[in-house]
C-alpha cells in the first residue's frame, strides 16, 4: 500500500525493506528493522506461508522498540483494491483513514421474512490483537486503489495463537451464535472433500471468473486464504440443505448495516455471500432498512446513505 501525501499508503520506497540492513530480529512470515523501527509482517498468496511470532519474538522486537511502540507494514502480493479483512497479532491503527476504514462485526439477525443481516460497528480507527475486521476501502478516491504495503502504527504484540482469532456474530433474536469471523495466521485452502464446503465464505484478492477484487466468495473446491486475513464460517446446529424441507438454505444475500458511531450514521450494505461483494446502497431507509420513495417530511429518524436524518 503507498502513502505518499499522508493517505493510508506509504510511498514504494518507503515500503521497501531496508536494502543494507539485516534484520534484528526474524520469524516465519516477518521481521523486525531497527533502523526504522518497523515490523513486516506476510500475507502472501502461497501455500507454504505463514506468520508465526512467539514469545522469545516478542521480546526480540520489544527489546529495539520505542517504548514498545513501532511501525507496520503487511506485505501483500495482491493489491488491496476493494473491501478485504485483516487478523493481526498487536494493536494496530492505519496510518491515515482516509483509505481504509475498520468495522467490527458483532451481530446478525433474521426477520420474520427470513431476511439476514449483519451489524458491523466503525472501530475509530484501530485493531486489536487476534480480533478479525473488515477492511472497508475508500473506492471513490483514486489514490486508494491498488495498495500492497499496508501502513500502520502499532503497539502491544503477542505471539500468535490461532485459536484466539475469531469473533462470533451473536443473534439477538434467539440468543444463538451461528456465524463466526475466523481469523487466520497461515495459508488456508479447502479441497473438494473438506466438511466446511458450503458454510465457508472467503476473501478473494484478484479477479476471477464472476468474482471481483476484494470480495467475499462461497467457497468452491480450491479456495484458498492467506495469512492475517479472515474467513466467515457457519457455526449454527441445524442443519444446511439446498432445499429447506430438510434443513436450512444459507442466504444469498445479507444486508450489511455499517454504524459509524462517531457521527451517529449508519450506511446500509448489502452483502452477497455468493459472491462476497459488500456494496453500499443509494438512497433513504426507515429503520427497519425499508427504502423511502423520497426524502421524509416528517420529523424522526430515518437511515440515510450518508447520515441518520432527525
Amino acid at each position: 500500500m503507498t502513502a505518499g501525501f499522508l493517505s493510508c499508503f506509504i510511498s514504494l520506497a518507503w515500503a521497501e525493506r531496508p536494502a543494507e540492513e539485516k534484520p534484528v530480529c526474524t520469524f516465519p512470515g516477518g521481521a523486525y528493522y531497527q533502523s526504522n523501527n518497523t515490523l513486516y509482517l506476510e500475507s502472501l498468496n502461497d501455500d507454504k506461508s505463514f506468520v508465526e511470532i512467539t514469545e522469545s519474538d516478542v521480546a526480540c522486537v520489544n527489546s529495539y522498540a520505542d517504548n514498545g511502540n513501532f511501525s507496520l507494514i503487511v506485505e501483500r502480493n495482491s493489491a488491496l483494491t476493494a473491501n478485504s479483512t485483516i487478523t493481526l497479532p498487536l494493536s494496530y491503527s492505519p496510518i491515515d483513514n482516509k483509505c481504509i476504514s475498520l468495522y467490527q462485526s458483532t451481530s446478525f439477525s433474521e426477520d420474520e421474512d427470513g431476511n439476514w443481516s449483519v451489524t458491523a460497528h466503525n472501530t475509530m480507527g484501530s485493531g486489536n490483537a487476534h480480533t478479525p475486521l473488515l477492511m472497508i476501502v475508500n473506492t471513490n478516491d483514486e489514490k486508494c486503489t491498488d495498495i500492497k504495503e499496508i501502513a500502520f502504527s502499532a503497539s502491544n504484540l503477542q505471539k500468535t495463537n490461532q485459536e484466539q482469532a475469531y469473533y462470533w456474530l451473536y443473534n439477538q433474536q434467539d440468543g444463538q451464535s451461528d456465524w463466526i469471523l475466523q481469523g487466520t495466521y497461515s495459508y488456508v485452502s479447502w479441497d473438494k472433500d473438506n466438511a466446511d464446503l458450503g458454510k465457508i465464505y472467503g476473501y478473494t484478492a484478484k479477479a476471477k471468473g464472476k468474482y471481483g477484487a476484494g470480495q467475499f466468495a462461497k467457497a468452491a473446491a480450491g479456495a484458498f486464504i492467506p495469512p492475517l486475513r479472515a474467513y466467515l464460517r457457519y457455526q449454527g446446529t441445524r442443519a444446511l440443505s439446498k432445499s429447506t424441507d430438510s434443513g436450512i438454505e444459507l442466504p444469498k444475500e445479507i444486508s450489511v448495516k455499517l454504524i459509524d458511531d462517531n457521527k451517529g450514521t449508519t450506511h446500509i450494505a448489502r452483502w452477497n455471500t455468493v459472491t462476497g461483494e459488500i456494496k453500499k446502497m443509494n438512497g433513504v431507509y426507515d429503520l427497519k432498512g425499508r427504502k423511502l420513495n423520497s426524502k421524509p417530511q416528517n420529523k424522526g429518524m430515518f437511515i440515510g446513505n450518508t447520515n441518520i436524518q432527525k
